[in-house]
């Protein structure tokens, strides 16, 4: 068994080495047949042969070198091929040629003078009509920014409010709101009877019997520091005298001040409106609060 397996392996050696051989071979004889045509196939009669020009040069030297009769003829044919040559140029050109730069050089469109003239003529035109519709936009930009200018300044005078000093005293006295009686007095020594609430307490101001609508006027000169809403005195405005003395208008409507407003003495602030729930059974009614850093003053010895 192990002779016939050695055996067979040298066979399939022997076999493997020749057909590596064969083939081998067969490339090479291939690659030499494609040499030789590669060769072939280019010497198709375009191959300049270099050596047959120089010896034919040099033939033609010895040759008229010495044949001297046969100089004039070839210089002859030589001299007749260029005029040939030159009948034939002048033939196909339908124009005389010129050098590049010279003034007899026309181009149709870009040489000719009238066309320069109308294109230089209508760019001038163009170009002064871009520059007047410039000017004009530049005119009215400036018109409407000097517009915005004067826009911003009047709204800039307008807004603007000159700050008073207000100063004010007991002793300057108070213009009475409105021209109805006391309804219920200023009273922080002792209690007061609130028949709404129908309880006796405190009462830091003084409420004016009014019919709804009656103005309200000013009761000093002052600026608008607040306008606001509560449920026990409705709307309300509240005035700074200065010196620390402040004075709130309630149970009003038809408010006729800003913020940040002065007011004189008997400007109107507003109208009386109808009393809130706190004040139904008191009827319509001005309230009326005088502070003094933040404290209760007594009004009525003031107006």
């Amino acid at each position: 068994m192990r002779r016939n397996r050695k055996n067979s392996i040298k066979k399939e050696r022997i076999i493997m080495i020749a057909s590596s051989a064969f083939v081998l071979t067969a490339l090479t004889l291939t690659g030499i047949y494609m040499k030789e045509g590669n060769v072939e196939s280019q010497d198709d009669g375009y191959t300049i042969d270099f050596t047959a020009l120089e010896e034919d040069s040099k033939s033609d030297g010895r040759i008229a070198q010495n044949d001297p009769a046969q100089t004039p003829q070839s210089t002859q044919a030589l001299q007749d091929a260029e005029a040939q040559a030159d009948s034939v140029l002048e033939n196909d050109l339908d124009y005389m040629p010129m050098e590049a730069g010279s003034n007899l050089v026309e181009i149709p469109g870009l040489t000719d003078d009238s066309s320069v003239t109308e294109g230089d003529g209508q760019k001038e035109s163009a170009e002064g009509d871009g520059n007047q519709e410039a000017a004009q936009e530049s005119s009215g930009d400036a018109q409407q920014e000097n517009a915005a200018d004067e826009q911003r300044e009047e709204a800039a005078g307008e807004s603007v409010v000159i700050e008073k000093e207000l100063s004010f005293s007991e002793g300057s006295g108070l213009t009475r709101p409105v021209s109805g009686e006391v309804l219920l007095p200023y009273s922080m020594d002792g209690s007061v009877y609130f028949a709404t609430l129908d309880q006796y307490k405190y009462n830091p101001a003084v409420i004016f019997s009014a019919e709804q609508g009656t103005q309200v006027l000013a009761c000093a000169e002052g600026k608008v520091i607040s306008i606001f809403q509560n449920e026990e005195i409705g709307h309300a405005v509240t005035l700074d005298l200065g010196s620390g003395y402040q004075a709130t208008y309630g149970q009003l409507e038809g408010i006729q001040v800003t913020l940040e407003s002065y007011v004189n003495p008997g400007d109107v602030i507003a109208t009386v409106a109808a009393p809130t729930k706190y004040f139904s059974a008191e009827g319509s009614n001005l309230y009326f609060e005088l502070t003094k850093d933040g404290v209760p003053v007594n009004p009525d010895s003031l107006f």
